[in-house]
């Protein structure tokens, strides 16, 4: 009916002729005679007809003869677009005041040419592109206030203006000279902010070279941080130069989760860091994907530091295998690769099915550096600091040791990067858990290993409630050792623990060092150190979007592999 197809044209009419496209005036420019002759429509204007309202007024004679050309039968109404309408982004004409009212009156004639027909509707399909693209771009520029989320029940807990990542990738010192690795993590967003005097870092950068991300896949990258790695998302945006996106996560009223993207990521490169350290954070992140996969983004990784439910990866008695129903769920929303940090068991990846890759990082070299570099501020230089053996005959006597018989693999890698590091015999131990009773929670620790009058270092993936931490530290003391330090890649103290406390009352611990793929709920003591592990992250996020390789990051044998920035 004319009727609904004119008034469609009249609201249509507010955009300015900049936002139609060319190819809409050109063909408007070149057939506006054959379309004029065909519906017989009519223009009047009382005073002057500015070229500015031409353009519209021709466009809307094409679409009339699209109408004409399909034999609707228009009604004999006149329609008109005012010049008082409002035009969305655009200016007013100088000859405004001068123009009183423009006038269209269709004609019901059966003339009919194929040729503007088509061209026409080519201008037609431009037209309605520009309009939707229109749409779209205001819609980005009103996201919704807090007024309308407190009207609707939601309460954010998402900050609206989230730390901006500092381009440190191509920040030049006062003197004018690229800033060092060094020199970019010192200058880490959380070096800075309250609450953080446990975070620590390497002396010296061992796998962070500062990535330098090309321009073109820079356009391509977006990077999120859900709100359980809010503080690690923003360290790992400042190293890779890169701004981080915003996005809101609230709950309604009765609880419900709500995700907002607040830029655009259609045919975009995304990376959502977020830990899965609960029911509320694993959900955030399923919708979270779920939003971009259907906002149209190319690539999806899931950047998880923390996967949580990997210690159910296997099924005793009628128990739920968690850790593959949470790999399903990932699969079912949209993920493209998941890159994980330290996963509880390596089998995880297989849970995954062949087309989503899955990333596995190990932060074990780093730990390593780490306690390289305080073992070693405790000796005196030798004479000869080049002499690997003279530093051998300084370093102190090291055991590492596997807090149980499922730690031997990561105690056995962290022990070949600090002889390699260091140039000293390290020696290995483990403490076997000799349960009498299959599923019983009590143990026996049973050492196998020298310990005596050595430097204690044990190795452990997770500390929650730090009972078995606990009993390591009381045998190390019992068999003589000389002090105890541990090493723990995720600290998941819960809520309803005092672990942190009872960490720091232990007489025998110097300290434990854990990674921040948790964001701890408090302050923690002084015995409690938190490794950051946005360097490792940003490196793997570069590699990733470059294409390059991964695992060679933690390649201490070869160091010198090209790179994509080379």
């Amino acid at each position: 009916p004319s009727g609904v197809v004119l008034g469609t044209l009249r609201r249509r009419l507010t955009l300015s002729s900049s936002q139609i496209s060319k190819q809409f005036l050109r063909s408007i420019h070149k057939h506006h005679g054959a379309a004029r002759s065909a519906v017989g429509v009519s223009v009047t204007n009382n005073e002057a007809f500015s070229p500015y309202y031409a353009g519209v007024g021709f466009a809307v004679l094409g679409l009339v003869g699209v109408t004409a050309a399909m034999k609707t039968q228009c009604e004999e109404l006149p329609v008109f677009a005012s010049s008082s309408d409002p035009i969305a982004m655009g200016k007013p004409s100088q000859q405004e005041d001068n123009i009183n009212n423009v006038f269209i009156r269709p004609v019901n004639q059966n003339v009919r040419s194929t040729k503007s027909e088509k061209i026409l509707q080519a201008g037609v399909k431009s037209f309605e592109n520009a309009v939707d693209c229109l749409k779209e771009e205001l819609e980005q520029q009103s996201p919704t206030s807090e007024e309308e989320n407190e009207e609707n029940g939601i309460r954010c807990t998402y900050e609206e203006n989230p730390v901006q990542a500092l381009a440190t990738s191509k920040v030049a010192s006062e003197e004018g000279k690229q800033l060092s690795p060094k020199d970019v993590v010192e200058s880490l967003p959380t070096s800075t902010s309250p609450n953080t005097d446990s975070m620590v870092t390497t002396r010296k950068m061992y796998f962070y070279r500062t990535p330098q991300i090309q321009d073109r896949m820079a356009k391509k990258l977006v990077l999120l941080a859900g709100p359980s790695s809010k503080a690690l998302g923003s360290d790992i945006a400042h190293l890779l130069g890169q701004p981080l996106n915003e996005m809101t996560v609230g709950k309604f009223a009765d609880g419900e989760t709500q995700v907002q993207i607040r830029d655009s990521v259609r045919m975009k490169h995304v990376y959502i860091i977020n830990s899965t350290t609960s029911v509320d954070s694993l959900m955030e992140l399923l919708l979270v994907i779920s939003t971009l996969r259907r906002a149209s983004a190319k690539k999806i990784t899931a950047v998880i530091p923390y996967y949580g439910y990997s210690r159910q990866d296997r099924r005793q008695g009628r128990e739920s295998i968690a850790a593959a129903d949470v790999a399903r769920m990932l699969e079912e929303v949209g993920v493209d690769t998941v890159m994980g940090m330290d996963l509880h068991n390596d089998s995880l990846r297989g849970f995954f099915k062949p087309t989503v890759p899955v990333e596995h990082l190990l932060p074990v070299p780093v730990a390593a550096a780490y306690f390289h570099e305080e073992l070693g501020s405790l000796i005196d230089e030798p004479k000869d600091p080049s002499n690997n053996a003279s530093k051998a005959q300084v370093y102190p006597k090291v055991t590492i040791v596997a807090a149980h018989e499922g730690q031997v693999a990561r105690a056995a890698h962290f022990r070949k990067v600090l002889q390699m590091l260091s140039g000293a015999d390290i020696q290995m131990a483990f403490i076997s858990k000799n349960r009498l009773v299959a599923g019983q929670k009590a143990y026996e620790p049973l050492l196998v290993g020298d310990v005596k009058g050595r430097k204690c270092i044990i190795i452990d993936d997770i500390v929650s409630t730090g009972t078995t931490l606990a009993s390591c530290i009381e045998t190390l003391n019992e068999e003589g050792a000389e002090s105890v330090y541990a090493w723990a890649t995720h600290g998941v103290f819960g809520e309803t623990t005092n672990t942190p406390d009872k960490l720091q009352a232990l007489p025998g611990l110097e300290y434990v060092l854990i990674s921040n793929s948790v964001s701890p709920k408090a302050p923690l003591p002084t015995k409690i150190r938190q490794l950051n592990v946005a360097p490792l992250l940003a490196e793997a996020i570069a590699r990733s979007l470059h294409d390059q390789s991964i695992s060679g990051i933690l390649n201490l044998e070869d160091m010198t592999a090209e790179r994509y920035d080379a």
